[in-house]
């Protein structure tokens, strides 16, 4: 931050160079020999030196860490703790911020300067829809918009769904709009890349963000958790509030939970307390009891919505800025709307945060490696009066790392420190946490609640936090003056990668570098392996990802690494894990059948995107390899970056296939990470096949030399043969599109036909699917839309019409696939309903709710925990259920399957009423049952 009253920024350009003349002939005057301290002209620093300190930012940053620490060690933990905690850790990165100088980049990088005032408008804008977001999704969280508080005064049920519905999306809109006005005042959306103005409304990337939000968001949370995944990972996260602890993590009647990293939970727990779902024992339905229904789903989902957002933005970004803007909304287009991205962007589980974040480095990389490296960052300065600020892509980066670093190593020091509110006292300790259910600790199937103390108590977590703020101060330090914008876009992608790793494990960091090195490789490009922040980027990945699993291996030890690391990767990867395939054929022609149901209604044109990018690399090769120089393929020519970008995306879906292909545990979701290469190829595809609508000028161009040359006969031979070549990949894509609909749309024995979607996410592929369910006709349309208009691609005068009729195709497809199809089977995969059905029968007859041979987690995430679990049953069963009656209890509930309601009668000696409360209609897996004795 400069003060306004710094004379040397307002002095005359000549002035200032005369005193730099001067001091510079008073540093010489000495005897002429060279100072080693300097460097010599021309050589480059090995850390870039940053700006003076500015030790007004040291109070900041201790404001904003004070007020989250004492958030963190609240012994009672408060209703906007997180928000306040967040707040603390904003205040605190700008501090850091300012007190590096990094406000202060000299006047010369300054590009735009505009006051505050001039801000004003667009952050209000940006500020009311971020408010009304969170507003509104509290209110529905709440259950305030739910069908039964809706229509007391008369609304329809509709009415409850359209408010959320309608109301979140807009909300959410109007914050990108402001973010954008905001932009464009400041200077960085102001023009577009040619430096030419370009409004709101004619960025390609607005209508796809546009797009993807009105396609996900509207229905996001109003359905249930899908069991398994959802419902098992969102009580993980639940357990996290409930037994206020961030580090070791519990799983219901399974206890400690060590088989997937922290990002996820994390994410979940933090929107939880922050749209305040009520994550106590037993009160996540409570709002019933208060004539509403709750949402939690809506707090829970957010976050994997917000990543897969970013994913495809950023993917978009990197397409668009090596091909075209045109390329990268329709690759964007096209992975929004393919099956497996857009089902799982809707749950809660660990393989979007895993893949989007994964994408997200990927598509940075790609800008990195496709920028020029002499390019500093732009600076736009803001007047606030007493201060001006100079902001730049430096502080996007930056902040981020220390806002994911920074509470990671202030909940470590709070470890050691209680604070109580009434009376005030503070106490000091070593690490001490506790094991079990907070609020069902020694109810059957809970363990009782108990102190436990770490396994290494050498390894403090005081001295892990120690370890981790020396590791981000190498980071900032080697960072310090860094304000090239390749090597800032490499620490970006080393952030996301960091992200994707506590995600999933080290897939999230290997599967980018293995996609680095073999780039480098093939396009013989290995001093760009000098470029990529390899040292820093790996301190950004130990500092950001590192924390969560060192602090658990030293309270847990080697079971928790055994568990994680052996079991839950190693092991899967070389055996047969939980899944649930026998009998299949589990080959690398698994995922080749599963793929095609994930992309479809791309899959007839995903196989030549895959080898179409190989025509480019011939075309560049005529003027020279990617990495030599040459009429066509000169380095950083137009040609050699799409020939690279391809090459790239090609060995991005290669590896990601060959890796989830070779593991011998298979689930359909593993092959994830493989669909965002194809659909940026698909893109690139559809682009090339418009470009060509022109004449073909535009493949000519790439496949015949010079821009400028005129056609000849070579190059209208060309135009011939790729005309031919899209003809016969339309008659193939209209085969294959066929066949894999008909798989999607046709009842045969045996076969799961309609299920196969949710088989895209889900687990136990041989669940009978709902009789009261029949999607047939519509998938049969999708099916035979599809393959018309796949076949009518081999028309070159209808092309253009026809492609834009699919990509329409398959915006509808994806619509109904998550408003219809996904909304109306989730009442069967989830536990929702029938949890509710308990809550307002038990309203008016009170009884404890038992889990009779269940091990799903819906019903435990619904009930809080707060139930009796009986994974199975017999004596300790009977003796429970002898003791509640006992104790004067005859009203009982279960949660159980429907083909084990016989056994559940015959245990309980078939009492006097026994009454189904959910019919098979509404879920066809689960129902609850009250049984009363007299």
């Amino acid at each position: 931050m400069n003060d306004t009253h710094d004379k040397s920024s307002v002095a005359p350009a000549d002035a200032r160079d005369e005193v730099a003349a001067d001091e510079d002939r008073a540093g010489g005057a000495d005897d002429g020999e060279p100072d080693h301290g300097e460097l010599d002209e021309g050589e480059e620093r090995l850390v870039p030196e940053g700006n003076p300190l500015r030790w007004r930012g040291a109070a900041v940053f201790g404001a904003g860490c004070l007020a989250a620490f004492v958030v963190m060690a609240l012994a009672p933990q408060l209703r906007w703790g997180v928000p306040l905690g967040a707040l603390g850790i904003g205040v605190a990165t700008l501090g850091l911020l300012d007190l590096l100088g990094t406000f202060d980049d000299p006047p010369e990088r300054v590009v735009a300067r505009v006051t505050i005032g001039d801000l004003l408008g667009p952050l209000a804008l940006l500020g009311g829809g971020v408010a009304a977001l969170f507003a509104l999704i509290t209110l529905t969280v709440a259950g305030y918009f739910s069908p039964l508080s809706a229509s007391r005064g008369g609304a329809p049920a509709l009415l409850s769904l359209a408010i959320p519905g309608v109301a979140i999306p807009a909300a959410f809109l109007a914050a990108v709009v402001g973010a954008f006005r905001c932009g464009e005042r400041l200077g960085p959306c102001r023009v577009d890349e040619a430096g030419a103005p370009r409004p709101l409304l004619r960025r390609h990337g607005f209508w796809l963000v546009a797009l993807v939000t009105l396609l996900y968001l509207p229905m996001l949370g109003s359905h249930s958790l899908t069991d398994p995944w959802e419902t098992h990972y969102g009580e993980v996260a639940r357990e996290i509030l409930a037994r206020n602890d961030w580090i070791s993590l519990w799983w219901a009647q399974d206890g400690w939970f060590w088989s997937k990293p922290v990002l996820d939970f994390w994410m979940q727990a933090l929107a939880m307390a922050a749209f305040g779902v009520r994550y106590r024992a037993g009160e996540m339905l409570s709002a019933v009891a208060e004539g509403r229904t709750p949402w939690p789903e809506w707090a829970v989902r957010l976050p994997i919505f917000a990543l897969t957002l970013i994913a495809v933005y950023l993917l978009y970004k990197a397409i668009a800025r090596i091909f075209s803007r045109r390329a990268g909304l329709l690759a964007g287009v096209v992975l929004a709307t393919m099956p497996q991205w857009f089902l799982v962007s809707h749950q809660t589980m660990t393989d979007m945060p895993f893949v989007a974040t994964m994408a997200a480095a990927m598509a940075l990389l790609l800008l990195g490696i496709h920028t020029d490296e002499a390019r500093e960052a732009r600076v736009y300065e803001v007047d606030l009066g007493a201060l001006k600020v100079g902001l730049s892509a430096y502080h996007l980066v930056l902040g981020a790392i220390i806002a994911c670093a920074l509470p990671q190593i202030l909940y470590l020091l709070s470890r050691h420190v209680d604070i109580q509110a009434a009376p005030f006292g503070v106490r000091l300790h070593g690490d001490v946490f506790s094991s079990g259910s907070a609020g069902n600790c020694g109810l059957p199937g809970n363990e009782a609640c108990r102190a436990a103390l770490p396994v290494l108590p050498g390894l403090q977590p005081a001295l892990q936090a120690l370890i981790w703020a020396q590791t981000l101060g190498i980071v900032l330090y080697a960072s310090w003056g860094e304000r090239r914008v390749q090597r800032l876009l490499f620490l970006a992608a080393w952030f996301f990668a960091a992200l994707s790793t506590m995600a999933k494990g080290p897939a999230g960091f290997g599967l980018p570098v293995l996609c680095a090195l073999g780039y480098v490789v093939v396009s013989r490009r290995y001093r760009d392996l000098l470029k990529m922040e390899i040292p820093v980027g790996l301190l950004v990945l130990a500092c950001v990802a590192l924390p969560w699993f060192v602090a658990m291996y030293a309270r847990h030890g080697q079971p928790f690494t055994d568990r994680l690391l052996f079991h839950d990767m190693f092991k899967r990867a070389f055996t047969h894990v939980h899944d649930t395939n026998e009998g299949d054929d589990v080959s690398f022609r698994y995922y080749v059948w599963q793929l095609g149901y994930a992309m479809f209604p791309w899959t007839g044109l995903v196989p030549a995107s895959l080898v179409w990018w190989l025509r480019r690399r011939e075309g560049a090769g005529e003027g020279g390899a990617a990495g030599e120089r040459g009429a066509s393929g000169e380095v950083g020519s137009v040609d050699a970056r799409q020939v690279d970008a391809s090459v790239f995306l090609a060995m991005w879906f290669i590896f990601g296939f060959a890796l989830f292909s070779l593991m011998l545990t298979k689930f359909h979701h593993y092959i994830l990470p493989a669909v965002p290469p194809a659909a940026m190829l698909t893109g690139i595809l559809l682009d090339d096949m418009l470009r060509l609508q022109d004449g073909g000028r535009g493949l000519a161009r790439r496949l015949g030399g010079a821009a400028q040359a005129p056609p000849s006969a070579g190059s209208g031979a060309v135009v011939v043969y790729e005309r031919a070549m899209l003809g016969a990949i339309a008659i193939g894509a209209a085969i294959l599109v066929f066949f894999v609909g008909r798989d999607l749309a046709m009842a045969r024995e045996g076969q799961p036909s309609q299920a196969r979607l949710l088989h895209l996410f889900t687990y136990n592929y041989k669940r009978p699917w709902p009789q009261s369910l029949d999607f047939s006709a519509a998938l049969w349309a999708f099916t035979v839309a599809a393959a018309v208009l796949c076949l009518l691609l081999m028309v070159a005068r209808f092309r253009r019409h026809v492609l834009y009729a699919l990509l329409s195709l398959a915006v509808v497809f994806t619509a109904w696939g998550l408003d219809v199809y996904f909304v109306r089977t989730s009442p069967h995969w989830g536990q929702r309903e029938t949890l509710l059905a308990y809550m307002r029968a038990s309203q008016e007859i009170p009884g404890p709710l038992i889990a009779y041979q269940m091990n799903w987690k819906g019903e435990n995430f619904y009930a809080g925990n707060k139930l009796a679990a009986f994974v199975s049953s017999g004596k300790k069963f009977q003796d429970y259920i002898n003791e509640q009656k006992k104790k004067g209890v005859k009203t009982f509930y279960f949660v159980t399957e429907h083909g084990r309601v016989g056994s559940l009668s015959n245990e309980l000696g078939n009492p006097r009423f026994f009454d189904k409360l959910t019919s098979i209609e509404l879920n066809n897996k689960f129902l609850v049952v009250r049984a009363t004795f007299e």
